[in-house]
């Protein structure tokens, strides 16, 4: 069997024609979901970039494979030593070539985020590009082509082709912003009133710091991404060139379709196409971005064709609504090439859903994110619970509750009028985490023990309040520093542990501490 796995950064499900996007961004990906299934409620179990494509190979929770984040000791995988993979654990791509498969990827992601494990999937990588960031797509499609062209009389291979866009910031060409933006009307939500509330929202990537990154930085493409969110034109701008580089993207794939039709094997190849992770355009406050373990970022895109199983189905069949990760991916793809999965894996198959068949539900998932802030959701059917353990350099709450059908874009906090289904969720969310890491065996929880340090690797959160005080906003910066007193000030810590030196602000806490209201009078030593 061949199989292409699709990997499109940043792919806002909601924004795709086959999840009935108001707009006509992906006609190609629409044309593969016509003669494929297209799954509603596919989520990624961790999040970003880093740990969403970690987890997908691994099929393993971050808790559990080590990565929940970008950096430090969040972004480190527990690696088996030895000779071989691991026999319980092995890499989807490592079991794949047991079995006789060859395993290729077109992808720069293992360089971008110093994930050389993820190379081990792999007979072959290539990097189109000597770039490590924001790759066009077209040469993707460049080397990607070649390689399929080259191997289209070669059976039972997988090649991973990742792409960047729709990845802020927008760099395709403008015309498809104007394309986007002549295809139908934008949302109405956010509405102005909205908007002009989330001026109060801090953070970088909100609406008045879109293009904070360490430091304020003007729009990088001012023809797809404005310089702020201030208004609902800056918002109708900043969706149209998201949606402009969906539409790019899938004018590629569109030629990718072409190309398998042309070397006569589009029947005889398995197309998937998913991403890492979507994108918050307005949700808690966040534009541009995927930094929450929210509905926008963490609900994937997942539609797939597989020759001679999902041809004839039936239209009912086309979309399936079970409650899947995307650790299941690996386990499933396994089950359709009678390939036993990893015994240590811990997602599960769905093969049957893909040919109409029945699976098992999931009473809830368990989402987590580091990158941006540190946070773990519970997702049910109607409900999505978000709980903080560090904010970062961002405005967020500790927790908040969500009734996604009625409320999808997260604006009004439930907590405090739904306090048996708020401890419900807390239930499920303690449940998950002693079944993963509170039993014999377990290996720490990384969330847990990184904490300290938190997701300050892209914007430093003193660096950031200095920040809100230079731009008038004194007291967002008061929050902030609240909020990081409050998750890290309190809490005693063992001698050992590594910490900052002794700053001014420590010698004065010690000196009010031995000469209580009169320290300030006593010379800091």
């Amino acid at each position: 069997m061949r199989i292409i796995y699709i990997d499109v950064d940043t792919l806002r499900a909601d924004h795709t024609t086959p999840y009935g996007y108001h707009r006509d961004t992906t006609p190609n990906l629409q044309a593969l979901a016509d003669r494929g299934v297209t799954f509603d409620r596919y989520y990624g179990s961790d999040s970003p970039c880093l740990p969403s494509r970690t987890a997908l190979y691994s099929s393993q929770f971050g808790i559990t494979n080590g990565v929940i984040g970008h950096f430090g000791d969040a972004a480190r995988y527990r690696l088996d030593s030895g000779h071989a993979p691991h026999p319980t654990r092995p890499l989807f791509g490592q079991l794949l070539q047991a079995h006789g498969t060859y395993t290729a990827a077109v992808s720069m992601f293992a360089e971008r985020h110093r994930a050389y494990y993820f190379l081990g999937n792999f007979r072959e990588t290539i990097r189109a590009t000597g770039e490590l960031n924001d790759e066009d797509g077209a040469d993707i499609n460049r080397v990607g082509l070649d390689w399929i062209r080259r191997h289209a009389d070669e059976d039972d291979w997988y090649l991973h082709l990742t792409y960047w866009e729709p990845h802020t910031p927008y760099l395709a060409d403008p015309s498809w912003t104007r394309k986007a933006a002549e295809s139908g009307p934008v949302q109405e939500w956010p509405d102005a009133a909205t908007i002009e509330a989330h001026q109060e929202v801090y953070g970088p990537r909100t609406a008045r710091d879109l293009h904070y990154a360490g430091f304020p930085l003007p729009s990088p493409v001012p023809a797809n991404m404005p310089e702020q969110i201030g208004d609902r034109a800056d918002f109708e701008h900043l969706i149209n060139g998201f949606d402009g580089s969906i539409m790019y993207w899938d004018s590629l794939f569109g030629e990718l379709l072409a190309t398998l039709d042309e070397l006569g094997i589009a029947e005889e190849t398995a197309i998937i196409v998913s991403a890492d992770h979507g994108e918050s355009l307005g949700e808690m406050g966040s534009y541009a971005e995927h930094g929450n373990a929210n509905e926008p970022v963490h609900r994937l895109p997942l539609v797939m064709y597989w020759p001679g199983v999902t041809d004839d189905l039936p239209d009912e069949a086309r979309h399936r609504d079970e409650m899947l990760y995307n650790i299941d991916l690996a386990p499933t793809l396994c089950e359709m090439l009678d390939i036993a999965p990893g015994s240590g894996w811990q997602g599960r198959s769905f093969a049957a859903a893909i040919s109409g068949g029945e699976i098992e539900d999931r009473e809830y998932l368990v989402l987590g994110h580091g990158a941006h802030t540190y946070q773990r959701a519970v997702r049910t059917r109607e409900h999505l619970y978000v709980r903080t353990y560090h904010p970062g350099a961002n405005f967020v709450e500790w927790e908040s509750l969500y009734h996604v059908p009625s409320d999808p874009h997260l604006t009004e906090n439930l907590l405090d009028k739904e306090p048996v289904l708020a401890n419900e969720m807390r239930a499920h969310l303690t449940e998950w985490w002693n079944e993963l890491a509170g039993r014999p065996g377990a290996l720490p929880d990384p969330m847990q023990t990184t904490l300290q340090t938190g997701p300050t690797y892209y914007n430093d959160p003193v660096t950031y309040a200095q920040h809100l005080r230079d731009t008038g906003r004194a007291h967002l910066a008061d929050d902030l520093m609240e909020r990081l007193a409050a998750a890290s000030g309190a809490t005693p810590v063992s001698w050992h542990a590594q910490e900052p030196s002794w700053t001014p602000e420590r010698h004065h806490q010690w000196a009010r501490m031995i000469f209580g209201e009169d320290a300030e009078k006593e010379p800091a030593q």
